[in-house]
């Protein structure tokens, strides 16, 4: 069995003269839950329904589970489970009806699960998806993409509408999911406190084009942030081209930058006469720094 159950080789998209995704190259792991990360309009969602065989490439080579999606069968599909940004649930139905009629076209359908998140997110089977406030038609959403049993689960914004509690509990399903059957997830949210929660890798896109796609932890390691003040003569001629963000003021200058070695900051620092400071980042700061435009 590949160790990749995601695979994609200089995947790009355009939509007219739009260019929505450039030559993208991502793996994701199996088993493990990868934090797909953007600005709105980055091109997250073309990439994920890419993913799903809902749009095809303009170039590039897609792999998911062995297979390109444009080339699913039926059982292919099976073990793929998605949740759209814009889910489209039947609103006349009610909510035992719908996943009565949604199990019938999954032969793995795990009526236990339906059961077990009915009771957790406190949800009315008898409710007409009409009635029921966004985020728990949500919720619905995901326990249909849960219950089919897939191998893949692709969420795009998942957490959206929901409360924090609310959240904390699908979170918990998430990783309940991983741990007891080695599920993969690919997680698509802005809500980065829960995907640095519970992301073992990330992927960050910047107008269409992956930036960063590593572990979680190595990312929080590496990719710091430093202000180097005290220069003995000015910060004139200071440049860090590498630098993922580099803001200067009279006296001192706050870059965004990763560190290949612990020789790096010294070396600059002794370079250009100055002193410096590390700061740690979160997974929030370090997204607002890789995708904010230098200034």
């Amino acid at each position: 069995m590949e160790a990749y159950i995601v695979e994609t080789r200089n995947v790009s998209r355009s939509f007219g003269r739009r260019v929505a995704v450039r030559n993208v190259n991502l793996r994701v792991r199996r088993g493990s839950i990868y934090g797909f990360l953007g600005r709105n309009g980055s091109g997250k969602t073309t990439v994920l329904k890419m993913l799903a065989g809902l749009i095809r490439p303009d170039t590039g080579e897609i792999q998911v589970n062995g297979v390109e999606p444009a080339r699913f069968t039926v059982a292919d599909r099976h073990k793929m489970g998605y949740l759209a940004e814009k889910q489209i649930l039947m609103p006349g139905m009610r909510v035992c009806d719908l996943l009565r009629f949604t199990a019938q076209f999954y032969p793995d359908w795990d009526s236990g699960v339906c059961e077990r998140m009915l009771q957790r997110f406190k949800i009315d089977p008898a409710q007409r998806i009409r009635a029921l406030s966004q985020g728990t038609a949500r919720q619905v959403g995901f326990l249909l993409a849960l219950a089919q049993r897939p191998e893949l689960l692709i969420l795009d914004e998942p957490a959206a509408n929901l409360d924090v509690v609310a959240r904390r509990q699908f979170l918990d399903e998430m990783l309940e999911l991983i741990r007891q059957e080695g599920k993969t997830v690919l997680l698509s949210s802005h809500v980065l406190s829960d995907v640095e929660r519970v992301a073992d890798e990330v992927g960050i896109l910047k107008q269409g084009t992956l930036q960063i796609s590593e572990p979680l932890d190595q990312l929080k390691e590496t990719v710091k942030q430093v202000r180097f003040y005290g220069f003995a003569r000015g910060v004139d001629g200071f440049e860090l081209p590498e630098a993922f963000r580099c803001r200067k003021t009279r006296d001192e200058v706050l870059a965004t930058l990763r560190l290949e070695d612990e020789h790096t900051l010294p070396r600059l620092a002794a370079a250009h006469h100055c002193q410096y400071e590390i700061i740690h980042l979160n997974l929030e700061d370090l997204f607002v720094e890789i995708v904010t435009d230098q200034e």
